[in-house]
């Protein structure tokens, strides 16, 4: 059975939302960068700002230059967060499994769906009008008998609508393309690969596909094989849906944006208080703790910490924390919202030790901690939240 693979995907995802709540943005040259200096680069651009010269990655500055009347927009993590989980709703009725390659776009295998909802091709169809109707967003369809050619038929369909590689004619549609095209690889590998066949003077997939393999290896090593079968659109990789991990978070709006440290700490210790007191009424351990902080000009920073051995009590749990604000807050920017999480959850395991041992001061230290951590939950639990906080010694 041939494989059918959709790629639906929905170019410049925070330019359409940012339309789609303000329509006068429409027909003009718009581009998303951070606002708090003007060496950031531009995210995304929409196709009036191509027209003028403007591309991502350029420094905000000089795209100034190229379109005085580019209209800047900061990122809004959250406006993308829930739009990409409207897209998942929507896809999710119609594909048993799905893959997220990043925001806006995604891998869906239709296999074995026809008798349930047509061709692979009207059920894209369906799926792009579901999305236009619900959220004014228009997407950008291709189908094919893998991921990569799928993905490509995304890429080169102008002006937005469906492009579907029959099986069998993979080769041929592979053949014209430029080998700038490397959807599978990362750009710091693809910039490698690129130049490798520019010395070769190899421009298109055509002219790949007509090279023996073995001459390949020769110039190009391990990778030559994965190329090769690139080039006559032979993509054996699975669509992957997005691994569900155990997660339990907290998060904290403040109100105002805050700047000073100790007061951020303060706020962070609770909210790992009430994940510790989450975690312990669930009988689970966090075995990875993370990060997210989005400062008032929007930027957001994520950073993430293994905890060995997994534990649910806060004072193993804080070093940990204090290691990842100093990652994760570096920037003397205000911070508007923060987020503690626990991943990688598990079951709790302790091992009782077979002999009774004097205890160390640590394990002492330890000891003391928790029990603290056993009274403060039974306080809270009679009198409330904010019956009681803990104070920090200096």
């Amino acid at each position: 059975m041939d494989r059918q693979i959709v790629c639906f995907q929905i170019p410049a995802l925070e330019i359409a939302l940012a339309r789609a709540a303000t329509p006068s943005l429409r027909d003009r040259p718009v581009a998303i960068a951070p606002l708090h200096t003007p060496r950031a680069l531009l995210q995304e651009v929409s196709p009036e700002a191509e027209l003028d010269g403007v591309m991502p990655g350029m420094p905000v500055d000089q795209a100034c230059r190229r379109s005085p009347s580019l209209r800047l927009l900061p990122p809004d993590p959250i406006r993308v967060r829930q739009a990409q989980q409207a897209l998942d709703q929507v896809v999710g009725h119609y594909a048993p499994i799905w893959e997220p390659v990043r925001a806006g776009h995604l891998l869906l295998d239709l296999t074995g769906t026809t008798r349930l909802f047509g061709l692979a091709s009207d059920t894209a169809l369906r799926i792009q009008r579901d999305v236009a109707r619900q959220y004014q967003l228009a997407g950008v369809v291709g189908v094919g008998s893998n991921k990569l050619v799928a993905r490509i038929a995304a890429t080169v369909v102008h002006p937005l609508q469906l492009c579907e590689i029959r099986p069998g004619s993979e080769p041929p549609f592979m053949a014209p393309l430029p080998v700038s095209v490397l959807p599978g690889l990362s750009r710091a590998h693809a910039r490698t690969v690129l130049a490798t066949l520019a010395d070769l003077n190899l421009r298109t997939w055509g002219e790949i596909a007509e090279i023996p393999l073995p001459y390949l290896e020769l110039a190009l090593g391990p990778q030559a094989a994965v190329l090769h079968n690139w080039a006559q659109g032979i993509d054996p990789s699975p669509v992957l849906a997005l691994p569900q991990q155990p997660r339990l978070e907290m998060s904290l709006a403040l109100d105002p944006d805050e700047l000073d440290d100790n007061r951020l700490l303060g706020h962070l210790h609770h909210l790992l208080e009430r994940v510790c007191r989450a975690l312990r009424s669930r009988q689970r351990i966090c075995r990875r703790l993370a990060l997210t902080v989005r400062y008032s000009d929007q930027v957001e920073v994520a950073r993430r910490q293994p905890v060995r051995p997994g534990t649910y009590w806060e004072v193993d749990l804080f070093p940990s924390l204090h290691a990842l604000f100093a990652r994760c807050v570096q920037r003397r920017v205000r911070l508007r919202r923060m987020t503690v999480a626990a991943e990688a959850l598990a079951v709790p395991e302790e091992q009782l030790p077979l002999f009774a041992e004097q205890p160390s001061p640590e394990q002492t230290t330890q000891a003391r901690g928790r029990r603290l951590a056993l009274a403060l939950d039974r306080l809270r639990e009679r009198l409330g939240e904010s019956a009681i906080r803990r104070g920090v010694l200096r």
